[in-house]
This record gives structure tokens, C-alpha cells and sequence, in this order.
């Protein structure tokens, strides 16, 4: 463990991380705007869906390594661990929800037809799944269509719970309890990619080889071309991805190669370098924090500008543009959103720690 509290994320290993969930985010937004604009030169839409489900394996390994990094360096429990991970998703998830209620409206007014083909059942019962992160539990694929990709927050969500009550986990017969009954409601499709959350836990958790820096940016940079050359050439397996009734987690064991692939990468990273500097550092770094906001809005963003301007299919123009657009766009509301965090986090510190408050201040004074 003393060794672990050593490793920094500093330098360029820093950026270079940074670099990847802002390519990952846009290799996502790119792919569905190729999807809605019915992109079939040399068959790139099949290879992007490739690639953007490979960046969402990617940023559970990212997620797992941030957390592994976060509860080694700065541990404050289970109170500031749940607040922080609770803030982080609802500080953009809620807006997006209203934001997404609004753009359906839009659209609707546009173009009925595209609002029609975005519309499954019962709306109002699908943004009551996302809002408790239940839209993917068990056997159900529930997240609103207007908004597909709010199916990975909702696995994100269950492994965040899963671990924190497993890592703060106190001794007896409860906490075991609370370990199945969250992973019976998170059900089989999420605990099917856990293991890839898991591999980037651990690819922060091991301790590292020692290796000079340049040996392990090639063995970085050759693992990172591996899982892309595994990304185009290897069929999914065991089944087709969306297939029924395991839908993003049908190939998963494709995908956890994938994940062997990348946290074996992130283990390899240089750790302790001196800090990056330059210009250009903190514009990559907001930027990158912001790719969390990008990818929740993007595809409900491109909806509406399809509905507001129009689209032909195969004209690869009017995708750029919705692309750079509505990407603008986003990390515009990222910014306003990244800006109202700490009203999230003062929120969550209030409703996590009441029951504290509420006996210290009690005549007794007892606290528990």
C-alpha cells in the first residue's frame, strides 16, 4: 500500500490520459453521426460502431483506474466516495433528462416523423429508470431512444454502488448481503462487463514493473494498436452487439479481451514524471473533463439538428457539420454545468450526512 500512495498521475502520463477520454468521446459522437446520416462509404459505419463500442469498454477501464486511483491517494470514506460519485453523474444526467424533454418537444415540432421513430412506449417511465439508473437492470434496455447512449451510466452507476459497498465493507453476514442484493437488481448484463471496470481497478492497484520510460510508451503504444487491430478483426463473440436479451453486453467476451488489452496498457504507463507544461496542457485537460458532458449530449443534440436542418443520406458535409456543432454545443453546457458541480456536491453532503447532523446536534449528542 505505501508503495501504491506513491504513484502520481502527473506529467504525460496525465495528458496522455486526458487525450484518450477525448478521443474516445469523439469516436462515439462520430459514429452516431455517421449512423444518422446513413454513412455507407467503404462501409465506415461498421467499422466506427466497431470502434465506439471499443471506447466505451475503454472508459469503463478509465473509470476503474480513476477510481483505483482516487481511493489509494485520497480515501475519505464511504460518505465522501458516495457524494463524490453521486454528484458526478446527477450534475449532468438530471439537466440532460430536461434538456432531452425539451429537444423531443422541438423535434416533434419539426418534424413529427423523426420524433415518431424516437419515441418507444412510455417516455415518462423510461426517464424515471435513468433518473434511479435502473434502465438497464436485469433483462431491460429501457434508456429513452431519443438518448442511446445513457446505457453505460446506468452500469456505471451499479459498479460504482457494487464497489463502494465491497471496498467499505464492514465484517459480518450485512455486508455480504449488500454485495447480492445489488448484484441481483444490477442483474447479468451489467455484471457481465464488470469485469472490465475491474481490470482497470487492478491495472492501478498492482504494483507496476519497473521499466525505463521509453520501453513502456512502446509497450503502451503496441497494446493500444493491438486493440484496435482486435477491434476491426475479431468477430463479436459470443453474439452479435444489441442482440436480444443481453443487447450492449451481448459480445462480451470480445469486449473483455478489449479490457485485457487496455488496463494492461494503462499498467504499463510511467508514473512519478515531472509535470507536463505548456499552454496547451490545461485546454487538453478541460477539455477532457468535459468529454463526460460530451457524450451524454451529443446524441440527443443531433437529433435536433437534423430535425431543425434537414439531412440526405451519403452527404458526409451535413454530418461535419452537426459534428463539430453540436460538439461545440455540448462542452459549451458542460462548462455551465461543470460550474453549478459544487451546488451537487454541497446537495449530496447534506442528504448523505443528515442523520450525522441530526444526532451530533441532538441533547445527547451522540454521533454515529
Amino acid at each position: 500500500m505505501n508503495e501504491l500512495k506513491g504513484r502520481k498521475l502527473s506529467g504525460t502520463t496525465s495528458v496522455f490520459l486526458d487525450c484518450l477520454r477525448i478521443i474516445a468521446a469523439l469516436l462515439v459522437v462520430v459514429y452516431h453521426a455517421s449512423q444518422q446520416w446513413g454513412v455507407t462509404y467503404l462501409n465506415i459505419t461498421s467499422y466506427l460502431e466497431n470502434f465506439a463500442h471499443a471506447a466505451v469498454v475503454l472508459f469503463f477501464v478509465l473509470s476503474g483506474y480513476l477510481i483505483g486511483y482516487t481511493t489509494t491517494n485520497n480515501n475519505r470514506g464511504l460518505r465522501q466516495y458516495a457524494v463524490a460519485r453521486l454528484s458526478r453523474l446527477y450534475s449532468v444526467v438530471i439537466p440532460t433528462l430536461v434538456l432531452m424533454v425539451i429537444i423531443d418537444t422541438i423535434v416533434n415540432y419539426f418534424n413529427p416523423d423523426l420524433s415518431a421513430f424516437y419515441s418507444r412506449g412510455n417516455s415518462l417511465a423510461r426517464y424515471g429508470l435513468c433518473i434511479a439508473f435502473c434502465n438497464e437492470i436485469g433483462l431491460l434496455s429501457a434508456a429513452p431512444p431519443i438518448n442511446a447512449p445513457l446505457w453505460s451510466l446506468s452500469y456505471e452507476f451499479w459498479y460504482y454502488l457494487i464497489f463502494g459497498i465491497t471496498f467499505y465493507r464492514r465484517p459480518g453476514w450485512k455486508s455480504i448481503l449488500l454485495i447480492a442484493v445489488a448484484s441481483l437488481i444490477a442483474g447479468p448484463k451489467i455484471l457481465l462487463l464488470l469485469p472490465i471496470w475491474l481490470f482497470g481497478f487492478f491495472a492501478y492497484r498492482i504494483i507496476k514493473p519497473t521499466r525505463p520510460t521509453n520501453e513502456s510508451w512502446l509497450v503502451v503504444i503496441a497494446l493500444f494498436i493491438a486493440a484496435g487491430l482486435f477491434t476491426v478483426y475479431c468477430p463479436p463473440a459470443p453474439y452479435v452487439l444489441g442482440s436480444k436479451p443481453l443487447y450492449f453486453a451481448s459480445q462480451f467476451l470480445k469486449d473483455w479481451v478489449l479490457g485485457v488489452f487496455f488496463s494492461v496498457a494503462l499498467w504499463y504507463l510511467p508514473t512519478q514524471q515531472s509535470a507536463t507544461k505548456g499552454a496547451w496542457v490545461q485546454p487538453i485537460r478541460t477539455v477532457a473533463d468535459l468529454s463526460f458532458s460530451l457524450y451524454v449530449l451529443h446524441y440527443p443534440l443531433l437529433i435536433l439538428w437534423r430535425a431543425i436542418f434537414g439531412w440526405q443520406t451519403n452527404n458526409i458535409i451535413q454530418p461535419l457539420q452537426a459534428i463539430f456543432f453540436t460538439s461545440l454545443i455540448a462542452i459549451a453546457i458542460g462548462l455551465l454545468l461543470e460550474a453549478q458541480r459544487h451546488k451537487w456536491v454541497d446537495f449530496f453532503n447534506w442528504l448523505i450526512n443528515r442523520k450525522k447532523v441530526e444526532v451530533t446536534a441532538s441533547p445527547k449528542k451522540v454521533i454515529i
